[in-house]
């Protein structure tokens, strides 16, 4: 593989520099050096590392410095709904309204499992970003979407209080040749959210971590969807602390031509009584490639923890592939149920022979069954005003589907 992102931060100088032109204050400043340290120490990954095997991927870019102005007007997310109990502001300006809660986040993050060296590029380099509040009790009745438009390396902090329901979206339509996102998202007791994320880059690589904690009988859904790029690399950590959470993790990828998407799911169980299921879907044409590697990890402390994963991947074509790995990490012997289950393979004949009986023909009777396979997650999420824009973005490559 070629050099990796070694260019990109040049020295703590310029980290400095970049904290001081935001008008960070000092502990700030201190976690970026620090990520920065953490980032010129790991080892840069080769197609014989963990987690990047099997995978192709090259590309040069820019210094940071070069792209590290001051925020601007033009480069804030533009942020759609709006709900009484609902704070959403730019990151920058919620360390000076919530200094604790955000540093609580930022000094103090939690490591992900395998996109270290990226994860400590983001830390050390994030330029804008979104503080979403939820306050407690509060029911938001509209989704709330922001999307990313243009900074290549951004940073989200959700937090929902106590008792709280919401629907939240994070959009990324980037068009720099690398972008970089870290969401942390903090749920508190009770609570029921929806968090949707959605990559539509036309970047040559985009890497992301999102990192969800829950509280004491909450609930998270969540909801991976990725169609663009040419190289994606995604972490999906969920924690189960708070006993009695649940989780919902779902995943939606369409690859075309020589696309390469790469996930990497974690459902820790931490706490007693959590549950997890998990449901990640790839739809492969051209010569596209999936790479997906799920965990369950249940802890000493997660006694009767439930947890489930599934991984099936549709190949459209001869030369579109899919890697599944999936992973048990079990520490203790009181579990109600923890198994995993994945498929990859082409159109199933005998869908294609029942529809065709019904007067369909070939490639109507394809593309119906694509759309039935996208349809199933999206019903999952329970949410069409989320799903429908979804469906649109998909609807075009499925039309050009023919019976390969």
């Amino acid at each position: 593989m070629a050099q990796f992102l070694s260019d990109v931060i040049s020295d703590q100088v310029g980290i400095r520099e970049l904290s001081a032109r935001l008008g960070e204050p000092a502990w700030l400043t201190d976690a970026r050096v620090a990520a920065y340290e953490r980032y010129s120490k790991l080892p840069a990954p080769t197609d014989r590392s963990e987690g990047w095997r099997r995978l192709t991927f090259e590309y040069g870019v820019t210094p940071l410095q070069d792209r590290s102005q001051p925020n601007t007007p033009e480069l804030w997310p533009t942020i759609e709904g709006s709900s009484p109990g609902v704070e959403a502001v730019r990151l920058h300006d919620a360390i000076k309204s919530h200094p604790d809660l955000v540093r609580m986040a930022i000094a103090k993050p939690l490591p992900a499992i395998s996109l270290h060296k990226d994860l400590a590029l983001i830390e050390a380099g994030w330029q804008d970003g979104v503080f979403v509040r939820v306050a407690d009790g509060c029911v938001v009745t509209e989704p709330l979407t922001f999307t990313y438009c243009e900074p290549p390396f951004t940073r989200t902090l959700i937090v929902v209080g106590a008792g709280a329901c919401a629907t939240i979206v994070e959009r990324h339509t980037e068009t720099w040749s690398l972008g970089l996102s870290l969401t942390d998202v903090m749920i508190g007791d009770g609570a029921q959210v929806k968090f949707v994320y959605v990559q539509n880059t036309s970047s040559a690589g985009f890497f992301s971590v999102q990192r969800a904690r829950l509280g004491r009988d909450s609930k998270l859904t969540t909801l991976n969807f990725a169609i663009g790029g040419s190289f994606s690399k995604t972490d999906v950590e969920v924690d189960l602390n708070g006993q009695g959470a649940e989780s919902d993790m779902l995943g939606l990828v369409f690859g075309d031509k020589d696309q390469q998407f790469d996930f990497h799911t974690l459902q820790g169980h931490r706490a007693p009584d959590t549950r997890s299921d998990l449901l990640f879907k790839s739809a492969l044409d051209g010569s596209s490639h999936s790479k997906y590697t799920g965990v369950i990890s249940i802890g000493k402390d997660a006694p009767r923890s439930e947890a489930y994963q599934a991984n099936r991947n549709l190949l459209l074509s001869d030369d579109a592939r899919a890697d599944t790995e999936p992973k048990l990490e079990i520490l203790i012997d009181d579990v109600a149920r923890c198994t995993h289950g994945a498929t990859i393979g082409p159109v199933d004949d005998e869908q294609l022979f029942y529809l065709r009986s019904r007067g369909l023909d070939t490639d109507t009777a394809s593309r119906l069954i694509v759309e039935g396979f996208f349809q199933e997650v999206f019903h999952k999420v329970g949410d069409e005003r989320v799903t429908a824009d979804l469906a649109k973005m998909v609807a075009p490559h499925v039309e050009r589907l023919g019976a390969h």
